[in-house]
């Protein structure tokens, strides 16, 4: 009953979020709409593709994509509120599973194609399983969480040795390793060649990556589950949780290493920064520990619990807001809607946007070189020309957000198209009539063209 009061909870609280921003942001997220009819996209893993690909084949509305998304991170509640239950009290458990389906970034991230919320509920509901001594249901939630994102394989280790100090026996490498080893066999390797994931040299300045998690769990974090936390930890240490804990502690420990090997840097600053979504499993922690200091307040820990929840509540809007502020996207959704409800049947529209920067395929080219050399550069040479999308990308989101396919909006010119909207910032004469749709200094402005009786022919309607 409780389980599915979280649940209940967390899909409320997302199902608001996409009602009031219904938009997809993010690159990943961007990536996994475009390539929505294909399951294996570069080096990642296609557990969270397959689900996307799954809604598409019934419907290619993108807003039922993230309703897929927001049923999985409500699941994420539910996984720890399992987990805390082997640990706390049945308040305690219940109010940290409710904590952390409000955690600002676990849920706006997961309203969106983002893995993070996926793998974290596969990682958390493995060991649950794990801990209830339901070791084939534990394995198969780890193999999922295995083909979600890499940072899960770090579990089958943790578990595999945990596993032996249960039962005095090997057979825990089978059960929970098989995955990544069935996945490298169908891969050969880690990763098709021309992508990248471990960068095995090490270089100090990567240890400013913990100082920049630390930063970004901090920020996002409700300081009252950050004071909780605090308190936790004292008492995790005092009272000598490792004793039990220790299989958590020694993922989170193995995690803080492995993210030190991540070929995956940000473009400003590749050694000493990750994805800030790497923080997911950080934030899990901090809400555990503040778990354990809720326990110790027993008399008010309903009213404080409450408090956190409703913090994290403000902060996920709040994270939304921002991510919701860039008026390049904005305007792509905003421009999307233009056209869902102006195209008429047989019409075109051109779309004149700013091209990528040539930077970032310049560093994707350079990582590939370092990680797999001279043969790694070629093959990643050859999976540009073959499966990058180089259309610009507000017309990407656009094209994401509407109702139309590229058929009927169109990335180039393409004989005479009844519309043609050009961005401001494409470096192209917008001209000075037409429908303008601006937001913080940036505009579109959108004309209709007579193209004649034979500007373009007729076109068959291509409907989403």
């Amino acid at each position: 009953m409780r389980a599915t009061l979280i649940f209940a909870f967390g899909l409320a609280l997302r199902i608001a979020l996409i009602a009031r921003f219904p938009v997809i942001f993010g690159g990943d997220p961007l990536e996994r709409m475009l390539h929505r009819d294909r399951i294996l996209v570069s080096h990642q893993l296609p557990l969270l593709q397959i689900v996307v690909a799954a809604v598409s084949a019934l419907t290619l509305n993108y807003v039922a994509v993230m309703i897929a998304m927001a049923a999985v991170g409500a699941l994420v509640g539910v996984a720890f509120y399992l987990l805390a239950g082997d640990f706390f009290d049945e308040t305690t458990a219940t109010l940290a599973g409710l904590i952390m389906s409000a955690e600002p970034m676990v849920a706006a991230h997961s309203i969106v194609p983002y893995q993070e919320s996926l793998m974290l509920a596969c990682v958390l509901f493995a060991f649950h399983f794990f801990y209830r001594e339901s070791y084939t249901i534990a394995a198969i939630w780890l193999a999922l969480g295995c083909v979600t994102r890499y940072e899960a394989w770090i579990a089958a280790p943790v578990l595999a040795v945990a596993y032996f100090v249960r039962r005095r026996s090997l057979s825990g490498i089978a059960w929970f390793g098989f995955m990544p080893v069935a996945w490298m066999i169908f891969r050969r390797g880690l990763a098709p060649e021309g992508s990248y994931v471990i960068e095995p040299r090490f270089e100090p300045a990567r240890l400013v990556r913990w100082v920049y998690l630390g930063y970004i769990t901090a920020k996002f974090t409700p300081l009252i589950v950050l004071g909780l936390a605090c308190v936790g930890f004292w008492f995790f240490w005092r009272d000598r949780w490792m004793r039990r804990a220790w299989a958590l502690a020694l993922f989170l420990g193995l995690f803080a290493i492995a993210i030190l090997f991540s070929a995956h840097g940000e473009l400003m600053d590749p050694l000493r920064r990750v994805a800030s979504r790497e923080a997911h499993f950080w934030m899990a922690a901090v809400v555990f520990l503040a778990a354990v200091g809720l326990a110790k307040f027993e008399k008010f820990r309903v009213a404080i619990g409450t408090l956190a929840i409703a913090f994290g509540v403000w902060g996920s809007y709040r994270y939304v807001a921002r991510e919701n502020s860039d008026p390049h996207l904005s305007l792509s959704y905003r421009l999307a809607k233009f056209f869902d409800r102006e195209l008429k049947p047989g019409e075109r529209a051109w779309i004149v946007a700013r091209p990528w920067d040539r930077e970032l395929f310049d560093f994707y080219l350079q990582r590939a070189r370092e990680t797999g050399g001279e043969a790694g550069y070629q093959a990643a040479v050859k999976n540009l020309a073959e499966t990058a999308d180089m259309s610009p990308p507000d017309y990407q989101r656009m094209l994401i957000h509407s109702r139309w396919d590229r058929s009927r909006l169109l990335s180039e010119a393409s004989g005479c198209t009844e519309w043609v909207a050009v961005w401001s910032d494409s470096g192209k004469d917008a001209g000075a009539d037409g429908v303008v749709l601006a937001d913080q200094g940036l505009f579109v402005r959108i004309r209709r063209r007579d193209c004649g009786a034979s500007g373009g022919g007729v076109h068959a309607q291509a409907q989403r």
